[in-house]
């Protein structure tokens, strides 16, 4: 009788340990980076080699770790509670009508006395050391789960196939299981680590603003056309080159003056002005003419790169890296020249402002008073977004404030006139022509009133 209650209460012990190893092995692999995998397999470590092995082959590891909770727990209850019942019938033989409570009092006890040993050592206790041992666990289980899979493949892959023609059933492909995170959950687990102060506040930033890269499109940054400086492809070197100091600018698109401004053809490198001005000056120590005097800016300009506006940033910028350009044109559906974007466009958009001895900061923010901003009109949605946590929508490729104005009024606006939104009076202050140059902001006192659609003379 002794031998029976030990190898029970051994066969009930076991499967507890069993059932914690299972849930160990889950939490450990899937908690261990696969750049510490690397790590341990450059140590020497053969077993991590094993790791490498079934990091890469969950598709059998997690049904194979299910499949051995499972028996665990099935055994447990076939074995474990029948007997601790058994035991705890002498003990309970006091109770009234016993032969019909005794044993309900005593299967209730088996119950929650196994329950609560398989979820203190099954689960907690290991689920706590695979987290805070993560190394050791990982390593340690590799060699016994390589071993369990591969006596219960078999079975693994009955269940896969079986999963997959249910899933089917319902029009769903069975999902490939994998460490694959979305980029959602990317800047979820970013922002979680600057929390914790694991990661710096610009790195999260960078990792979120890198994300989001593919959904901001090149018309999203780029300077308007109506903002652009461009040179005439007939204008002699010497008159450009007097243009471009003044402006400052490195490269500078070249339009064919007979078709308009926006029928760009080219662009001019300053540095290409910049060589042929050096020779000039040295070779009029050797010549009475004055060289290079009749050449005209067409004979000086490159090809230039031409983008459609909904171009990814992240495309633009691999094209950048390609090509090797650093401006391009950007056209829309019609091919028109709609604006210009460089590659600092394009970086600030991970490293935030990048600007140089010749940039002057466009002033946006033209005043500010209690409750109350001044904006230029070309300030963008998205800068707001990102600088002032006021989120517009860009319904109808709307970009800019004046162009959010223009919608939500329906109509070129007169000064003074005024639309309400989220809790703001937005009044046009200054018109150039039909453009919105500046805007005042106005902070409600209650949101009352409907936020949205009132439009007011």
């Amino acid at each position: 009788m002794s031998e029976f209650l030990l190898l029970h209460g051994a066969a009930i012990v076991m499967l507890i340990l069993a059932n914690g190893f299972f849930v160990a092995a889950e939490l450990a692999l899937v908690s261990v980076r696969a750049t510490r995998v690397e790590q341990l397999i450059h140590t020497g470590d053969a077993r991590a080699l094993l790791v490498k092995k079934l990091q890469e082959n969950l598709g059998d590891f997690l049904p194979a770790v299910q499949l051995g909770v499972t028996l665990c727990s099935l055994a447990l209850g076939w074995i474990g509670e029948p007997f601790i019942a058994d035991l705890l019938r002498h003990w309970i033989g006091w109770l009234p009508d016993a032969r019909i409570y005794g044993r309900i009092a005593a299967l209730a006890l088996a119950f929650a006395g196994i329950t609560y040993f398989q979820v203190l050592v099954g689960e907690l206790v290991p689920k706590a050391l695979a987290l805070h041992r993560t190394d050791q666990m990982v390593l340690g289980i590799a060699g016994p789960m390589d071993f369990f899979i591969r006596i219960s493949r078999p079975v693994v892959r009955l269940m896969n196939s079986s999963a997959a023609l249910v899933l089917r059933g319902f029009g769903t492909p069975i999902a490939h299981q994998g460490g694959v995170h979305s980029s959602e959950e990317l800047m979820l687990m970013a922002t979680a680590a600057r929390r914790m102060g694991v990661l710096p506040e610009f790195e999260e930033t960078l990792i979120h603003r890198s994300l989001e890269l593919d959904e901001l499109l090149t018309r999203e940054i780029m300077t308007p056309r109506q903002q652009m400086f461009a040179l005439p492809f007939d204008l002699p070197i010497e008159q450009a080159s007097a243009r471009i100091v003044a402006e400052m600018h490195s490269r500078i698109p070249v339009y064919d003056p007979a078709r308009g401004h926006e029928f760009i053809v080219g662009v001019v490198y300053a540095k290409d002005i910049a060589r042929l001005m050096h020779f000039r000056a040295s070779a009029q120590t050797r010549f009475s003419s004055e060289p290079f005097s009749g050449m005209l800016l067409r004979q000086v300009m490159r090809e230039v790169l031409v983008v459609p506006e909904t171009k990814p940033v992240l495309d633009l910028m691999r094209e950048f890296q390609q090509r090797r350009r650093h401006l391009a044109i950007v056209v829309d559906e019609y091919g028109s020249t709609v604006g210009l974007v460089t590659v600092e466009d394009a970086i600030e958009q991970l490293i935030g402002e990048v600007e140089d001895e010749f940039d002057v900061a466009p002033p946006s923010l033209l005043a500010r008073t209690s409750g109350e901003l001044v904006l230029d009109g070309s300030v963008t949605l998205r800068d707001l977004e990102t600088q002032m946590h006021w989120d517009l929508p860009r319904e109808g490729g709307v970009e800019t404030l004046a162009g959010f104005v223009l919608t939500q009024l329906g109509k070129i606006p007169e000064q003074g006139e005024s639309i309400v939104y989220d809790g703001r009076r937005l009044t046009v202050m200054e018109m150039d022509g039909n453009r919105i140059s500046r805007i005042r902001v106005q902070e409600l006192p209650s949101m009352k009133d409907d936020t949205g659609d009132a439009a007011e003379a």
